[in-house]
């Protein structure tokens, strides 16, 4: 049986790269969007705290140096927050369009693949025809052979 070679393979290889770099690229985001989500928490975190010391401090008299420290950390705590969710945001719109172009490549790659699939089992089907011919046809003239010498 002659052996299956498939004439686009570099083509196949050349698209099992690229899934793999999507594939890298994709995880990499959702590294970054989870890193990201985790320092939108803690500064969640680090507001409520705020918040609570603020409000425990005004159960007692403080001076309005303390109130206006107390004021900006939390503006500059809302702020941070704000910018980490814009920040959250991008890396999600990244993380989604990786993750589009990841199942685009895989696709494509699967696409390949199944065609060389397809051409190997067409392949083994027609030399096994053609095997089982040859054979027929060394049965026959043997028997044909035989037929004549006996």
């Amino acid at each position: 049986m002659k052996a299956f070679t498939f004439r686009l393979e570099t083509l196949l290889r050349l698209r099992k790269n690229s899934r793999d770099r999507a594939l890298a690229d994709y995880a990499k985001s959702i590294e970054q969007r989870e890193i990201a989500d985790n320092k939108v928490q803690e500064a969640d975190l680090y507001l409520e705290k705020l918040n609570e010391r603020l409000s425990l401090k005004s159960k007692s008299l403080f001076s309005g140096n303390e109130m206006i420290t107390f004021q900006s950390q939390i503006k500059n705590a809302k702020d941070s927050k704000s910018s980490l969710i814009k920040n959250l945001s991008k890396l999600s719109s990244m993380e989604s369009a990786r993750r589009k172009v990841f199942l685009r490549k895989e696709a494509e790659y699967k696409s390949l693949d199944r065609f060389k699939e397809r051409k190997a089992n067409e392949h083994n089907f027609y030399e096994q025809k053609k095997e089982e011919k040859e054979q027929e046809d060394v049965i026959s003239s043997r028997f044909v052979f035989n037929r004549f010498h006996s």
